[in-house]
């Protein structure tokens, strides 16, 4: 139930100040709930009397014209229910929107109404505005001031006794009938020879309410005279209807308020050939596209870069391109300066530069740039360029400087690289009495065979304590001096009794000492415990298809089963003659 009140209140405060011709003071705008519990409710005369407050039984879609009966003062009250006085302050924060004061009625609700001067938007709860900015803003019989509408036909706008009619905004001034004069100054009475009644007061035209729906009726001298109020469109002898706008904040802002419809105003072509039109803030805004150029309200053509630089917007003695389609400005060859105000010569003589510089081509360079040669050395003396090679170089400074090597391999296998030079690295570096020899550009020292020592200090004839001191022999193993085939004293390596091996590498104590140290089908040689069938070599110790035994670690051998011969020599099958000869020598179980 108080939701219902509250809508039906806020339609009554929704249409009242629409008609802005009327210019009602703003109605008080009850925003707060309403208590309405009272069980009499009778309708008399078309309002809804609801416990001695009444509002006008109207449906929710009819508005309240500026006559409604709704006024400041009125009130929704409830007989058994109302808010206590020690509620909350509705007023606080206020509801209303602005421009307008909230006021409190006796039953705490929050009621809005416009400041003067103003009416509202719609209601009070979205605001109120002024009643104008500009005289078209008010009916023809009113102007703009002070931001209000006001009659222009007001007392003092005429002179006395002369009559005014409001046209566009103005008040225009005429003497009545049988009155002569300035109307702006005096109208004073014609002479009358004779005295006639006064004629009866005219009839008010409008009085009978001849104009359409919402259609405001004025007399113009005697006639009534129909018209649509500001807002509203229509034909005012039947129905005015309100239109979609009045300004241009009612619509999107991609819209503007025309003959009050909400248009695109880019669609009435108002934006030159070739040009992009867009609203902002419902302002149209003609744009050439990306690539155009022109006055986008006539015409807009494609941009050629070349035009970026004609005229060319750098300064003197420059040269100007497009990059990325903006003009480059850049100075031209051996000039030098800023080239948006323009470049000079940086010098035209060698005075001009410093004394570690030389002009060349009017602009002062290093003398030593692209003087030299390859890997040459400059230095400026009086802005001269001199050229030398480096130390240790060969070639000529002005052509070309080189090192006859930087690595060893630049050089033969019996030189090295020393100083970028190669030189043979033997010269002063074995000791005395020592051999040098070149190996992959590495000196090598030694001493002769004959001698011994250090031979990158010194090399000495050999003694007979040098020869084993110290041991050149392996683990274990003797050293003791001897000659070699040549007959020269040498090193001779012996591994010691019961030990093998390689007497220049490792000796070890052997596996065995005599045959009683290794199994019975083994024998003890050099102290190893091998088979006694075959030699150090591989080879059998019998002769040629013989079978060797071991037996009490000694080798015997016999020809296998039906051969003969000798065993340390050769076995082999006997033919028939030899059976015969030898049946006696072949017992039982041998096979023929």
């Amino acid at each position: 139930m108080r939701l219902l009140v509250l809508v039906l209140a806020v339609l009554v405060g929704g249409s009242t100040g629409q008609n802005y011709y009327s210019f009602p003071r703003a109605p008080l705008r009850p925003i707060a709930p309403f208590g309405i519990s009272s069980s009499e409710k009778v309708i008399s005369h078309g309002r809804i009397t609801t416990g001695g407050a009444s509002v006008s039984a109207l449906p929710p879609s009819t508005s309240f014209s500026s006559s409604s009966s709704f006024s400041p003062s009125s009130s929704f009250s409830s007989s058994s229910s109302s808010f206590s006085s020690s509620s909350k302050d509705p007023c606080r924060p206020s509801p209303c929107g602005e421009n307008t004061r909230c006021e409190v009625s006796r039953k705490n609700v929050a009621l809005c109404r416009c400041i003067d001067g103003y009416v509202p938007m719609g209601n009070t709860i979205n605001g109120c505005r002024p009643q104008c900015e500009r005289d078209d803003e008010c009916p023809d019989e009113y102007r703009c001031q002070g931001r209000k509408c006001v009659r222009v036909c007001v007392t003092g706008a005429c002179a006395h006794n002369a009559e005014c009619r409001a046209r566009n905004h103005r008040a225009i001034c005429e003497c009545p009938a049988n009155h002569r004069g300035n109307a702006e100054v005096s109208c004073f009475p014609e002479a009358h020879v004779e005295s006639r009644a006064p004629p009866a007061p005219p009839l008010n035209p409008c009085y009978d309410d001849p104009c359409g729906v919402n259609a405001d009726c004025r007399n113009d001298n005697g006639r009534p005279v129909c018209s649509c109020p500001y807002g509203y469109e229509g034909d005012p002898l039947t129905r005015c209807t309100q239109g979609e706008c009045t300004e241009h904040q009612d619509c999107p802002h991609y819209q503007v308020c025309t003959q009050l419809r909400c248009v695109d105003p880019c669609t009435s072509g108002m934006c030159g050939f070739n040009a992009e039109c867009r609203v902002k803030d419902h302002q149209p805004v003609c744009s050439c596209p990306h690539g155009y150029v022109g006055d986008a309200l006539r015409e807009c053509r494609r941009f050629d870069p070349r035009e970026l630089c004609n005229p060319s917007p750098c300064g003197e003695n420059t040269n100007c391109k497009v990059r990325n389609d903006r003009p480059v400005c850049s100075c031209i060859s051996n000039y030098i300066g800023n080239p948006l105000t323009g470049c000079r010569p940086e010098c035209v003589g060698d005075s001009e530069c410093p004394h570690n510089m030389a002009c060349r081509n009017n602009i002062c360079v290093n003398p030593c740039r692209d003087a030299c040669g390859e890997s040459a050395y400059c230095d400026v003396r009086n802005r001269r360029a001199v050229c030398r090679c480096p130390d240790k170089f060969l070639g000529d400074p002005h052509s070309r400087c080189y090192t006859e090597c930087t690595e060893h391999n630049h050089c033969p296998s019996n030189e090295a690289c020393q100083d970028y030079r190669c030189i043979d690295p033997c010269i002063n570096t074995c000791g005395d009495g020592a051999n040098c020899k070149t190996t992959n550009h590495q000196p090598v020292c030694s001493c002769p065979r004959s001698h011994t020592g250090d031979p990158f200090v010194r090399c000495r004839p050999f003694g007979p304590d040098d020869y084993c001191n110290p041991n050149p022999c392996g683990l274990n193993a003797e050293c003791s001096p001897g000659t070699d085939r040549s007959g020269d004293t040498r090193a001779v390596c012996t591994c010691p009794q019961y030990y093998v091996g390689n007497p220049l590498i490792q000796c070890q104590l052997g596996e065995c000492k005599t045959n009683d140290d290794c199994n019975v089908n083994t024998a003890c040689y050099n102290y190893m415990c091998r088979t006694p069938c075959y030699t150090l070599d591989g080879d059998s110790v019998c002769g040629e298809k013989a079978d060797c035994n071991v037996k009490n670690h000694m080798p015997v051998c016999s020809c296998p089963s039906g051969y003969t011969g000798n065993p340390l020599e050769y076995c082999y099958i006997p033919d028939y003659d030899d059976r015969k000869r030898t049946s006696s020598a072949f017992v039982l179980g041998r096979s023929y």
